[in-house]
Formats: structure tokens, C-alpha cells, sequence
């Protein structure tokens, strides 16, 4: 009897906790969805048998067989087999597709290691390429919740592509310039920062689906020229129209070719556009912001409103910068970050720091000039990301002030400090480059703010801060522009040369000028130029007069061989119309032999100013009124 009452016990017992290991399984399962770890065979598609075999039926044994796969990988890195390697790699990241380590380190060697064995510029893009569609289109899909993937991503943008240590960086710039340039063409270059940003919100209000595009009869009809030459609402005819827009832009093309169109043009349908302007304009503002838009998801997985906040919120980015990548995927890993539920194990300190660095990086470099016929690219300076800056380290100190806090990982929570050098280095460079491109206000509030921290640190008694604004330029301007300011004509020169390479040959007069009056101004307090009856004791004193120096540098650079003469091409179509009749006599048969040798031609590359000043103003040159650029710009424009 008592027996028998164990076993009815036991058997209760049994059935309660098999129910109630039902139940909490239920929950488990549930929660494993909600966290994205529940693991899909999708990753096994492609593989080799065995392989799929061993994700099927290895369980907890798949460490062990990742092991072996990877001691195999580095084996064939190290003999040079790359693509054996790679396929190795992707079935590690198949065996465990919910450890974001595994995908991390993948990448990063991809990156780092494999991509810097080749010896082709080419070779190597594409391995980078190889580890941003890893980690963008493989393993962030499958581990969703992790904030270092995209922080990974950030810093291949920032470092790898932005950064300079590789030696084929300008190649890879390049590459990815001319692949953003297609598909999104120049939105910020020489348009404000609210023009830039209406002209992305455009793509971001676009139709999302064919249907709802094709609801709109002017885009209806747009569809139908579209079809009726043979093309389709995709990204080969977004590209296909953002190479004319950019070979019918260049400068370049037009000295060199004239005014053509690049290969691989559909003609029928680009002169079907020009005669018919409604349908051409249904085209630009509603099938082509239709097709960028989906490019943008389903291509590059990238959310075209989150590009929009951050472009709201920081500056005009230009998506064919590699600063501009890294701050939105930065973005994406700090705003996953605040949701994740093991913040100890993160390091939020360092994603605010590559948001503060891209940004920074911006300040220095984030005018894009891009000219597709020879990947001519230049990265310019652009004082607007400032206010970005100052808006990124506001929210950090904002966030570590905060109950939550910024967690530093095993350094534990992030202090004020943490961020403030970086803080400092940013306003040195902020002054010199908003003083430069004249914004003096912008200069003296950033000098302001750093003669804060130094006068907080002990050092505002330092004669770089205490001497005020002009001081601290004089000191700081000759490390950021890498000239010598104790020779005064050779720092005059190089203002004069900066003055032309980043004005002139970029088409930018604003910029021209302002070289140019900082040049004047030095030149001013230096020789008593503004007091005639100054007299000079040194030799020194004796320069010539401002216009001469102006015109000296300018015939200069303009007869120097190792200057491309596409570039003095661009500086000779921009250069005020006195400085080149003035200089014509002296370096106009330089000029054209020059251009004879490239095979140019000199007419085209280097007109014949109409008519020759023998004696030059006595005020500093500036650049020729507007309405005479507009007239130039026009004339340039093809029909």
C-alpha cells in the first residue's frame, strides 16, 4: 500500500513538473524570439554538405568545429589562398550566426589583413567591400539587437576608407565617391545646408512601392517614356543618369572633350528628357527619388529617415564621403545601445567617440569635389560641421551626466573627462578653419570656449591664449597649413597658391578671396602697406606692392610642370580677368605649349584674355563680380 502511494507521489510530481517545463519552455522560446537568437538553416544554403551536416547535427559541438575552421582559415591566409579563406570564413559565420564576435573579427580581417597581402588598388576594394557586406548585409540582419556590428561598420568607414594610413586610400575615396555620386548626385556641394537637406527629404517623402508611384499620372507617364526606351525604374537607370549629370558637369570633360555624353548612355531617352519638359521633370523629382530610395534599403540597407535626422541634426553629409557612413552607422550602434540589455558589457564610450571623430574629420574634410572623367577627387574643408560637432559632444555630456550614464565596458562609467581632450583638439582646428573661411564670429566663440578650458586648466596665462584671437592664429595657422610663418613672403605665397588650388580650380571664388584678403592683411601689418609713409629698415620691407606678389605666385603655380593642366585649366577659366591679362605676356606660350603636349587643345584649355594691362591696380586682387561668373558658369553649361 505504501508503495503504491510513492509511485502515485512520483508520478504527480512528474506530470506537474513536465507541465511546468511546457509552460516555461514556452516562455523561453518566446523570449529566445523577441532577443533574435533563434537560429535559422537559411545560413546553411550554399554550403558544402558536410558543412550543413555539422550546423544540423553538431550542437553544441559547432564551437569545436569552428575551431578547426578557423585554425584553417589562417593557414590559408598565411599561404596567400584568400578566396579558399573567405569561403572558410562565411561558413564559420554560418555555424555561429548569433555571435557577434565571430562576424566582427571576420570582417576586420577581411579588412586589415586580406586586404592588405594584394598589390591591386582593385583587389583590395573589393575585400573591403567583402567585410561591409558581411557585416551590413549578414550579420547585423542576424544579430539585430548587437550595437558593436554597426559600430564595427563605422569604424571601416572611418579608418579603413576615411583614415590615411593605407596607402591606396584616395583610391578607395575615389571608388566609393563615384558610387554615391550615381545614385545620390552632389546634394550638398555649394548649396546651403537647408537646400541640402529639402533636396534629401525628397527621396525620404518618395513613393515606396511601384503602385503608389505609378498612382501619379505624371509619373505614370514618365514610366511609360521610360519603357518605351527600354528602361526600367532600377538602379541601372538611376546610375545610368547620374553619370550624365556628372560628365555633363565636369570640368574637366568640357576642357578635355567638349560637351558629350559618357558611354553606356541611353541617348534616345536623355534627348526624349530634354525636349519634353514636363515628363523629364516627372523623371528627376518623382521615378528617380522613387529608385534612390529603394536602392538605399535594399541595396545598402540604409533607412533613408534616419540619413535625414542625422543630416538634420549634424550638417549637409555628403553620402560619397566615408565620415558621412560613419556617422550614421555610429548612430545606428548608440541608439542600439541604449536598448540593450547588458550595457556593463558595452563600450558606449568608444561609439560616442567615433561619432565625435567622424564629425571632427568632417570639419576638415567634408566638401567632396569630385570630377568622374579622370576620378579626379578633392576633400575640402567645410566649417558648417562645426555646430554638428559642438551639437554631438552637447548630447555626450548630456548622456554621462545623466542616472543611465555612458558605459566604458570594463572601465566602468564614462566621465566628463573622458571627452574633453578630444574637445580641446577639436576647437584648435574649428578656429583656424572657421577664421579661414570667414567666419570670424564662429572663431572668436570657439576661442572663447578653449581659453575657458585653458584658463580652468592652469594655462590661460600661455601667450597662445592670452593674446587673444590674432595670437593664437599666428601661432596655430602655420602647423594646420604646414607653412613656415617666420618667412613672411613664403607664408604670403602660400596663401596665394592655397588661394587658387582651393579656389579657383574648384570654381569657388568665396574661398579665393578669402586667402587672398588674409594674405593682404598679413602683408598689410607687416610692410605698413595701408601707411605710405612707412620706412623700411630691412630689406625685407622692400617687397613689391601687393599685386605684384599676387600676380608673381599666380604666374608661379600656373608654369608649374608638376601641376596637372587640367587643374591649371580650371585655375586659368576662374582667375580674375585683369590677373590673367596681366600675366598673358609671361606665361602664355608656356600655357600653350603645355597644353599642346597632353594633347589639348590651347584655345579651349587656356583662351586668349582680350586685351593686356601693362600696369597692375594698386588694391589687392579679387575675384570678378558675380554676374561675370554667372556668365561664365552659363556659357560652360552644355545645351
Amino acid at each position: 500500500m505504501r508503495d503504491h502511494v510513492v509511485e502515485v507521489v512520483a508520478i504527480t510530481v512528474l506530470v506537474a513538473c513536465l507541465t511546468g517545463a511546457g509552460f516555461t519552455a514556452q516562455v523561453i522560446s518566446r523570449e529566445r524570439q523577441d532577443l533574435k537568437l533563434v537560429v535559422s538553416a537559411e545560413g546553411t544554403q550554399g554550403m558544402p554538405p558536410h558543412v550543413a551536416l555539422a550546423t544540423a547535427a553538431l550542437g553544441t559541438f559547432r564551437g569545436l568545429a569552428v575551431d578547426v575552421l578557423w585554425a584553417r582559415a589562417d593557414a590559408l591566409q598565411t599561404k596567400g589562398e584568400f578566396f579558399e579563406a573567405q569561403t572558410l570564413a562565411q561558413w564559420i559565420t554560418a555555424l555561429q550566426p548569433r555571435f557577434p564576435r565571430v562576424w566582427a573579427f571576420q570582417a576586420w580581417n577581411l579588412a586589415y589583413n586580406i586586404s592588405v597581402a594584394t598589390k591591386e588598388p582593385s583587389e583590395r576594394w573589393g575585400w573591403i567591400n567583402r567585410a561591409i557586406g558581411l557585416l551590413r548585409d549578414s550579420g547585423m540582419p542576424l544579430n539585430p539587437k548587437d550595437a558593436n556590428l554597426p559600430s564595427e561598420l563605422a569604424w571601416i568607414y572611418f579608418h579603413k576608407i576615411g583614415g590615411k594610413l593605407d596607402r591606396e586610400h584616395w583610391y578607395y575615396k575615389v571608388r566609393l565617391a563615384r558610387e554615391f555620386r550615381e545614385v545620390l548626385g552632389d546634394l550638398a556641394g555649394g548649396r546651403r545646408t537647408d537646400e541640402a537637406i529639402a533636396r534629401f527629404r525628397s527621396i525620404v517623402n518618395a513613393a515606396d512601392t511601384p503602385d503608389e508611384l505609378r498612382a501619379d499620372k505624371d509619373a505614370a507617364d514618365a514610366l511609360d517614356l521610360l519603357a518605351a526606351h527600354g528602361c526600367s525604374p532600377d538602379e541601372a537607370l538611376i546610375r545610368m543618369l547620374g553619370r550624365v549629370v556628372m560628365y555633363t558637369g565636369s570640368v574637366d570633360a568640357k576642357l578635355r572633350e567638349g560637351n558629350v555624353l559618357p558611354r553606356g548612355t541611353n541617348r534616345d531617352l536623355v534627348a526624349a528628357l530634354v525636349e519634353d519638359e514636363r515628363l523629364s521633370r516627372a523623371v528627376f523629382t518623382k521615378v528617380v527619388p522613387h529608385v534612390q530610395k529603394r536602392v538605399l534599403v535594399d541595396r545598402y540597407r540604409m533607412d533613408p529617415a534616419f540619413m535625414l535626422v542625422q543630416m538634420e541634426r549634424f550638417g549637409p553629409l555628403d553620402w560619397a564621403h566615408p565620415h558621412a557612413h560613419g556617422i550614421y552607422w555610429s548612430e545606428r550602434a548608440i541608439a542600439l545601445a541604449e536598448e540593450t540589455l547588458r550595457r556593463d558589457r558595452l563600450n558606449e564610450l568608444t561609439i560616442i567617440r567615433h561619432r565625435l571623430g567622424n564629425l571632427q574629420d568632417l570639419m576638415r574634410s567634408g566638401r567632396v569635389e569630385f570630377d568622374p572623367l579622370a576620378d579626379r577627387i578633392d576633400i575640402l574643408p567645410d566649417p558648417r560641421f562645426i555646430d554638428g560637432y559642438e551639437r554631438g559632444i552637447r548630447d555626450a555630456l548630456v548622456q554621462i551626466r545623466s542616472d543611465a550614464g555612458v558605459s566604458a565596458a570594463d572601465f566602468g562609467r564614462a566621465t566628463e573627462s573622458d571627452l574633453l581632450k578630444g574637445y580641446e583638439s577639436f576647437l584648435h582646428q574649428a578656429i583656424v578653419f572657421s577664421y579661414l573661411y570667414g567666419d570670424e564670429d564662429q572663431a572668436a566663440g570657439c576661442f572663447g570656449k578653449l581659453r575657458q578650458i585653458a584658463e580652468d586648466s592652469g594655462r590661460g596665462h600661455q601667450p597662445m591664449y592670452s593674446e587673444g584671437l590674432e595670437g593664437f592664429l599666428a601661432v596655430r595657422l602655420g602647423e594646420v597649413m604646414e607653412i613656415d610663418l617666420s618667412n613672411t613672403r613664403q607664408f604670403l605665397d602660400a596663401m596665394i597658391q592655397r588661394a587658387m588650388l582651393d579656389g579657383l580650380a574648384k570654381g569657388r571664388l568665396d574661398t579665393f578671396n578669402r586667402f587672398v584678403k588674409l594674405a593682404y592683411s598679413v602683408y598689410d601689418r607687416r610692410y605698413g602697406a595701408s601707411a605710405p609713409g612707412t620706412v623700411h629698415v630691412s630689406k625685407e620691407g622692400a617687397l613689391p606692392p601687393f599685386p605684384e606678389l599676387v600676380s608673381a605666385s599666380f604666374e608661379s603655380a600656373m608654369k608649374q610642370e608638376s601641376t596637372p593642366v587640367l587643374v591649371r585649366a580650371r585655375i586659368w577659366a576662374w582667375a580674375p580677368e585683369s590677373l590673367r591679362n596681366r600675366s598673358w605676356a609671361r606665361i602664355g606660350p608656356t600655357l600653350v605649349t603645355h597644353a599642346e603636349a597632353v594633347g589639348l587643345d590651347p584655345a579651349r584649355a587656356f583662351p586668349v584674355p582680350p586685351e593686356a594691362e601693362a600696369s597692375p591696380p594698386a588694391e589687392p586682387e579679387h575675384a570678378e563680380p558675380q554676374k561675370a561668373m554667372r556668365d561664365r558658369a552659363a556659357a560652360a553649361t552644355p545645351s
